[in-house]
This record gives structure tokens, C-alpha cells and sequence, in this order.
């Protein structure tokens, strides 16, 4: 392996790590959010979907 891999393997690794952080921030938020009874009803159609599927 020579220095430009090497090089190009460091900077993924670090870009790697760096939105990892991100992710676990957002899902931490996420969690918080639903905990605190923000979001506790994401998962369930909403109605602009209702409307959009005629039965």
C-alpha cells in the first residue's frame, strides 16, 4: 500500500467517524423527542396519506 492509499484510507476512516457522531446525535435527539411525547405518533399515517389512498 503505498502513501496515497494510505492517505485516502485516513481521510475516509475520519469522515467515517465524523458522521457516525452525527448519527448517534440525531438519534439521541430522536429519543429525547420521544420521550418527551413530541413525535410519539410518527409511525402512524398521516392524514394527507388518508386522503391520498381512497377506500
Amino acid at each position: 500500500m503505498d502513501f496515497t492509499q494510505k492517505m485516502r484510507l485516513r481521510g475516509k476512516a475520519e469522515e467515517d467517524l465524523y458522521f457516525a457522531e452525527q448519527d448517534r446525535a440525531l438519534i439521541e435527539a430522536l429519543h429525547d423527542m420521544q420521550e418527551n411525547g413530541e413525535i410519539d405518533n410518527w409511525h402512524k399515517s398521516s392524514k394527507r396519506d388518508s386522503q391520498a389512498k381512497p377506500q
